[in-house]
């Protein structure tokens, strides 16, 4: 009883301020975005363990966190090298092909495997190393907290790695509101799902109400990459898609892309995916 009065106290104490509000019904709202879901944390502890996938580069659907906490290794994401050790972080969208090479001999990593529903492997965003700070610290240790048993809480969880992205995400997003480069992108792909494959910029920017110059330009200044790059790449990714998961001929596949013949497709596909079409058929 002592304690529940102490209790109270605090309480009061603490909301001593806060006054009626003026308008009854508008409050804090929760964020709209959506939840990360079906969350595994599992720990590879010995260099072989990553060595697993060290030769061909792995394509995962899911999206990928590597947490080291002894031991470093390069990463390589679609050919490009990252330096990834204790302190850092580095996030991998869906059907990022990645690698590893100069495995420390002793390792522990964190890998958390995650769907992010509403958020896709035409993520560019994400690219490069982060360094997470404290507050990243404590939800990622609360997201372990909530993950493991006995606890086992799913929402739980979910909130606590949907924060432990916002604070190392490099955009800072706040409150659920899109930062520049994915509002352009957001209306970007939105255009693109309601338009033939193949899609120029021009009529990209006619579409949106924008110069192709000034389009090209802002693009490439908010996303860090060309948009006629990320036009391409992102139809050989869906092309991927469509083939490993629903199991389409390559020569529709190349079609729906944009393509006028399987061999430009393929050459192309190869370029950006790093494997052939054919590989992406499942066994």
């Amino acid at each position: 009883m002592h304690s529940l009065n102490q209790f109270c106290k605090n309480l009061s104490k603490i909301t001593a301020a806060f006054d009626a509000p003026e308008d009854l019904f508008q409050g804090l709202r929760r964020s709209e975005e959506t939840l990360p879901d079906n969350i595994l944390i599992f720990a590879r502890r010995f260099p072989e363990e990553l060595q697993q996938t060290s030769g061909e580069p792995y394509f995962h659907q899911r999206w990928v966190m590597l947490v080291p906490l002894q031991g470093e290794a390069v990463v390589l994401i679609e050919r490009r090298p990252h330096l990834l050790g204790p302190g850092n972080t580095l996030v991998v969208p869906p059907f990022h092909l990645h690698t590893y090479g100069d495995i420390s001999k002793r390792i522990h990593w964190l890998i958390i495997t995650f769907d992010w529903p509403g958020h896709t492997f035409l993520a560019e965003e994400w690219n490069g190393i982060r360094v997470f700070p404290e507050e990243a610290q404590k939800h990622l240790a609360a997201l372990i907290d909530a993950w493991r048993p006995p606890v086992c809480n799913g929402l739980r969880a979910a909130a606590e790695l949907l924060s432990f992205l916002r604070a190392i995400s490099p955009a800072q997003i706040k409150n659920g509101d899109p930062v520049p480069n994915e509002a352009l992108v957001t209306r970007v792909r939105e255009v693109l799902r309601k338009t033939q494959p193949g899609t120029s910029v021009s009529e990209l920017a006619r579409i949106l109400g924008a110069s192709e110059s000034h389009l090209r330009t802002q693009f490439r200044k908010s996303v860090g990459i060309s948009l006629g790059r990320y036009l391409r790449e992102a139809r050989l990714r869906e092309a991927a898609v469509w083939i490993r998961e629903n199991g389409i001929p390559l020569k529709d596949a190349a079609e729906r892309a944009g393509y006028a013949d399987i061999f430009t497709f393929s050459r192309a596909f190869r370029r950006t995916i790093g494997k052939p079409p054919s590989a992406m058929r499942k066994s």
